[in-house]
């Protein structure tokens, strides 16, 4: 469905793995058109078998954070998000032939649309059509490093491009990690032109 999606319909796959639960695989969609067109354009996933649940349904803007049923308040967690240079069978079968645990989730995002046109923005457009996330809960520190070796084998085994989503980056990486190297130089010359000082921070430097 991704491949003929119009741009006003965007699509996740989503592998889950709960503690004491079998694994779940989600579709989670979101169509900026009628319901009926919605259904229409989806209507690929009919053939698929019956979900567990269905919970399709028009909503407002506000609501749209829902869609993936995530907590919403602050939680210790570990991710890691590659950017795919195609998501074809073999890249399917890496994900689905083996458990994601310890990962509580890994979700395949569609990009496309305007996040591929031209733009002057630091991150520049996105050629890549798919992103994957790896999320797992460290609830120890003993539990951290085997999450972090799973999202490393993960990303081994996927046709990653080595650029980093910029709105994914975790504390061990670096805008170096997902900008060109004359976007970085653009906003250091800007950095240092109107805030010398220093006064305006944000998550990510673009000297670190």
């Amino acid at each position: 469905m991704a491949a003929s999606a119009p741009d006003n319909l965007n699509l996740w796959l989503e592998l889950l793995s709960f503690p004491g639960a079998d694994p779940m695989v989600a579709i989670d969609s979101t169509c900026i058109g009628s319901d009926a067109e919605a259904r229409s354009l989806m209507r690929a996933s009919d053939a698929l078998p019956t979900p567990l649940s269905d919970t399709r349904a028009p909503m407002s803007v506000a609501d749209l954070g829902t869609i993936t049923a995530e907590p919403t308040d602050p939680v210790p967690g570990s991710s890691r998000a590659e950017l795919l240079t195609s998501l074809d069978d073999s890249a399917l079968d890496t994900l689905l032939e083996t458990p994601i645990d310890p990962l509580l989730s890994v979700q395949v995002r569609h990009l496309g649309g305007a996040l591929a046109r031209a733009t002057d923005n630091p991150h520049g457009a996105l050629s890549e059509q798919f992103s994957v996330y790896m999320f797992g809960l460290p609830a120890t520190e003993e539990a951290a490093e085997p999450i972090t070796k799973k999202q490393a084998d993960l990303a081994r085994t996927l046709p990653t491009t080595g650029r980093k989503p910029v709105t994914f980056l975790n504390p061990s990486e670096s805008l170096a990690d997902a900008l060109p190297e004359e976007s970085l130089l653009r906003l250091r010359r800007l950095k240092d032109e109107r805030d010398p000082a220093g006064i305006f921070r944000g998550n990510f430097s673009t000297f670190g």
